[in-house]
C-alpha cells in the first residue's frame, strides 16, 4: 500500500441534529446508529484502512472525546490521535492536521472523511477515493467529492461545476463554479435537473503542500501561528501543548466557506459509490431498514398497533408500545424521551436550544 497515503477522519462533532441520541458528552460518531455491530467511527476506519496504511490513519477530535476514540480504535497509536481544546470548526481542525502531516511527511496525499457517512458499494469507494489521491499527486488541485443527486434534496450542499469536460482520464474531475449551501426545494430541483450541480459530502483530497500553501494565502494570520510553533518546537509533546494553548485563537471557520469557496484550484471529482450523510433523523429514516408499515425500530422492543412511517429508538432492555400513530420520532436516550412529528430538522435544533436555556446542560 501506498505509503505516501494518509487519511483524516473528522470525529469532534457534537452531531446536535440526531438529539437527544446524540449527546455533548457521547455524539453520533460514537454510536452503532447502523445496528451493524461497528460504530460509525469505527465503520470509517474499516473502511479507509483498505486504502490508507493503519499507521497512517490520523483522527482530529475534540479533546472531550480522545478516550472515546481511543477505546474504540485501541489499535492507534498516540501520535494518530490530534486533539483540540475548543470547537472551532473544520478549518483550524485541517490546518493543524496538515502541518502535523507534513511533519511526518512532505509528499503526502491526504483524504480528508467525516466520521457519519455511509457507503454501499465500497469496492467502487475504494477505487474512486484511490483514484482522487493519485490526481492530487500529480496535480496541484484541491479536490472534493460530488455525489450525482438522485432527488432534490435541501439539507445537503450543492457544488455546481463548470463543464462536464473531465481534466482527466483516471476518473470525472471538472473545475468547481460555485457552491451553494442547503438551498430551497425549488432550487434543489432545479439544480438536479441540470446537470450541473453534485451533493457536496464533504470528502475532501489533497497532496499536504497544494492545502497548507491554500490555507496560508486564505488564513494568513492562523497559519503563520501554526507555521511558527512547527518551526520553533521540534518536540512532538511540546508542539501539541502549545497548540492546545493557542486553539481557542483560531477563527471558527468552516473549510468550504473559508478555503473551498474561495480557492482558485478546486475541482469536484464524481463519486457513484452510493452515499449518505447521516446528520439528521429524517437521514437516518431513509436510510434504514423498515417493517411493513414503514416504521424503522432502531435495535429496540416495540409493538406497533395500526402504526406507520415512524422511528423508534429506545435503551436496551426497555419496550415500546405504540398504537394508532404516524411519522413520529420517539426518542428515549439518557435522561430525555422526545416524542415528536418527523420531517423538521428545525424542530429538533428548537426542543435543543430550548432544553439548554430553561434545563441547563444536564439535557444536552
Amino acid at each position: 500500500m501506498d505509503s505516501n497515503r494518509y487519511c483524516v477522519i473528522m470525529a469532534g462533532g457534537v452531531g446536535s441534529r440526531l438529539w437527544p441520541l446524540s449527546r455533548k458528552g457521547y455524539p453520533k460518531q460514537f454510536h452503532d446508529l447502523l445496528g451493524c455491530g461497528r460504530t460509525l467511527l469505527q465503520q470509517t476506519y474499516d473502511r479507509y484502512s483498505r486504502i490508507v496504511p493503519k499507521e497512517n490513519i490520523i483522527i482530529s477530535t475534540n479533546i472531550e472525546y480522545s478516550e472515546l476514540v481511543r477505546k474504540q480504535l485501541p489499535e492507534l497509536g498516540v501520535e494518530q490521535i490530534l486533539h483540540e481544546s475548543s470547537f472551532r470548526g473544520t478549518a483550524p481542525s485541517i490546518a493543524y492536521v496538515a502541518c502535523h502531516i507534513r511533519q511526518l511527511n512532505r509528499n503526502a496525499n491526504i483524504v480528508v472523511a467525516q466520521a457519519d457517512q455511509l457507503v454501499l458499494n465500497e469496492n467502487l469507494f475504494v477505487e474512486t477515493i484511490g483514484n482522487g489521491l493519485d490526481f492530487v499527486a500529480r496535480h496541484s488541485k484541491l479536490v472534493i467529492i460530488g455525489i450525482k443527486p438522485t432527488c432534490p434534496e435541501t439539507r445537503y450542499g450543492y457544488i455546481q461545476v463548470e463543464n462536464n469536460q473531465s481534466v482527466s482520464d483516471s476518473g470525472a474531475f471538472y473545475k468547481v463554479r460555485t457552491f451553494t449551501e442547503k438551498p430551497e426545494y425549488e432550487f434543489a430541483r432545479i439544480f438536479m435537473e441540470s446537470g450541473e450541480f453534485y451533493w457536496n459530502s464533504g470528502i475532501y483530497i489533497w497532496n499536504v503542500q497544494t492545502v497548507i500553501e491554500t490555507l496560508s494565502k486564505l488564513l494568513p494570520e492562523m497559519m503563520n501561528e501554526l507555521e511558527t510553533v512547527f518551526a520553533e518546537l521540534p518536540n512532538r509533546d511540546e508542539r501539541r501543548r502549545r497548540v492546545y494553548e493557542i486553539y481557542t485563537s483560531f477563527p471558527n471557520a468552516s473549510m468550504d466557506s473559508a478555503v473551498m469557496e474561495r480557492a482558485d484550484n478546486v475541482f469536484v471529482q464524481v463519486g457513484e459509490f452510493g452515499w449518505a450523510d447521516i446528520g439528521t433523523w429524517d437521514t437516518l429514516y431513509g436510510t434504514l431498514p423498515k417493517d411493513m408499515d414503514g416504521n424503522v425500530i432502531m435495535h429496540s422492543h416495540a409493538m406497533m398497533y395500526n402504526s406507520h412511517d415512524n422511528v423508534i429508538s429506545l435503551p436496551e432492555g426497555k419496550l415500546a408500545v405504540v398504537q394508532d400513530v404516524d411519522g413520529l420520532l420517539i426518542v428515549d436516550a439518557g435522561n430525555v424521551l422526545m416524542v415528536c412529528k418527523k420531517g423538521n430538522e428545525g424542530d429538533i435544533r428548537k426542543f435543543l436550544n430550548d432544553a439548554r436555556m430553561k434545563m441547563g446542560d444536564d439535557y444536552i
